[in-house]
């Protein structure tokens, strides 16, 4: 008979009763999934599959988001300058009456030469060899990044479409196109002086734009004015509620009726406030951040306009700069000296601050193109904020020189203020505006040089108007300060 005897410590056998706790704890571990990732798996760990999800989770824009760039017209470019004639007038202010018999006045039509050339936009794309021949866990990595290429490109192309501005070039044409803040007519503006957007200031934009022979037909602007729009009709009553359905409460507004005619709401993801400063360069080609930013009242001004969203009474004013390429933003300036003070007389009567901007003692090997100036919100307090955020871009100026040390001499009038942000409504027509492409978006790839495969995606064009004053930007759009 064998009995548990046999199988005891003294007769080299470690049974269940008899073992010891570390070997316990060892076995309890072993039989662990646990929860190490990577190379630092052990035991049960080493042998567990990890889960990762086939979907990509997109956490950025999509193209559903492009919104601008998706209405707008498009047309052939056949040439890299687009030229067109502009009619302003079919006859001057000659009077047509005439007398029995008599010969009516001679009176001409106005035109007007217009030109602009065309820009281009591309992206490097590089996928190695190796990684095309595994298995990945979001489909074709070269189709992905593709992919990814082309809504960068749409990203830049529909920001630009607003905000682009080819003036900013220290000598000869810039790389950007003009967008709606420099195509529109500078007179054909609504300021809404920091005041949230309501339905009248609609009405009134849409009016200017009829009394310019316009038909305005879309509104693009930032989501969060769409949202304070929305919220100042619901308590007036502007519109008949439904009543909910199945727990539904609200309601979405996709255009509204003016003495214009239908205007289609056009809430766009990249129409947003004015940004604040940035507290680090933007790439590594940017140019050396400027060495100064100084102000001063400039007391013989008569077209400022300082009393525009700031309190009554003495106010002061705050700056940072920072030096701009086409490759990039550099740091802002640290924030030197005191704040600009401009007692309420100064401000009724007109007075301006004048900005000199020194440029950095080193230019280094990328010089400045223009510079981006950040303000802060006027203030009763003269202390100087510290905080890059504090700080609302107003404005951008071309560098009168790349020469270090050399300064650049501006005027600020408080055309724009500080963290607000800009609508643009207009009639989105061909015969108004359009976009003329020299070659649509395009993949072409580049020379293997290496094992992985490189291309472009690329665009030329340029968007047109022919009709400067058919449009209207809103300015100074503030925010609800209620909810």
């Amino acid at each position: 008979m064998i009995g548990l005897s046999a199988f005891s410590a003294t007769n080299g056998y470690n049974g269940p009763g008899s073992a010891s706790q570390s070997e316990l704890e060892a076995l309890s571990k072993a039989l662990q999934a646990g929860y190490q990732v990577g190379s630092g798996k052990t035991g049960g760990s080493s042998l567990r599959v990890e889960s990762l999800e086939a979907s990509l989770k997109v956490v950025t824009y999509s193209s559903s988001h492009i919104k601008f760039w998706k209405k707008i017209p498009k047309s052939p470019a056949y040439s890299t300058v687009e030229e067109y004639n502009e009619l302003s007038d079919y006859g001057g202010s000659a009077t047509p009456w005439i007398g029995e018999g008599e010969l009516p006045q001679a009176s001409d039509s106005s035109f007007v030469r217009r030109m602009q050339f065309v820009k281009f936009l591309g992206t490097v794309r590089e996928v190695t060899h190796q990684a095309s021949l595994v298995h990945p866990a979001h489909g074709d990595l070269i189709a992905l990044e593709n992919q990814n290429g082309i809504l960068y490109l749409l990203q830049q192309i529909e920001q630009s479409l607003f905000t682009g501005d080819s003036s900013l070039a220290f000598d000869g044409e810039a790389e950007q196109w003009d967008g709606l803040d420099s195509l529109v007519d500078p007179t054909s503006v609504l300021d809404l002086e920091g005041s949230s957007l309501q339905e009248a200031d609609i009405e009134e934009a849409s009016n200017t734009i009829v009394e310019n022979y316009g038909f305005p037909t879309d509104l693009f602007l930032g989501l969060r004015s769409m949202s304070d729009l929305t919220k100042t009709m619901y308590p007036r009553q502007r519109i008949s509620m439904p009543a909910p359905v199945n727990g539904k409460a609200g309601m979405t507004i996709e255009s509204i009726s003016t003495q214009g005619g239908e205007l289609s709401l056009c809430p766009d993801v990249f129409v947003r406030s004015r940004p604040a400063a940035p507290t680090a360069a933007t790439s590594s080609g940017a140019p050396a951040t400027p060495a100064t930013i100084a102000g001063v009242l400039n007391a013989g001004a008569t077209n400022g306009d300082h009393t525009k969203g700031a309190p009554t009474g003495t106010t002061n004013f705050a700056y940072v700069v920072t030096a701009a390429n086409r490759f990039g933003e550099s740091a802002p300036t640290a924030v030197l000296g005191a704040a600009v003070a401009m007692t309420q007389a100064q401000k009724v009567a007109g007075n301006s601050i004048t900005l000199t901007i020194t440029n950095a003692a080193a230019i280094g090997a990328y010089p400045p193109e223009y510079f981006k100036i950040y303000r802060s919100v006027a203030a009763v307090s003269a202390a100087v904020p510290a905080a890059m955020s504090s700080y609302s871009h107003i404005m951008s100026v071309p560098a009168s020189s790349q020469i270090a040390g050399i300064a650049t001499v501006v005027e600020d009038v408080n055309l724009y203020l500080p963290f607000t942000s800009t609508a643009y409504m207009g009639e989105l027509t061909p015969s108004v505006l359009t976009f003329r492409q020299l070659f649509p978006m395009m993949k072409m790839d580049l020379a293997v040089l290496a094992p992985a495969y490189r291309w472009m995606i690329l665009l030329y064009g340029t968007p047109l108007m022919f009709a400067r004053k058919k449009w209207l930007r809103m300015i100074n759009i503030g925010q609800l300060s209620t909810r």
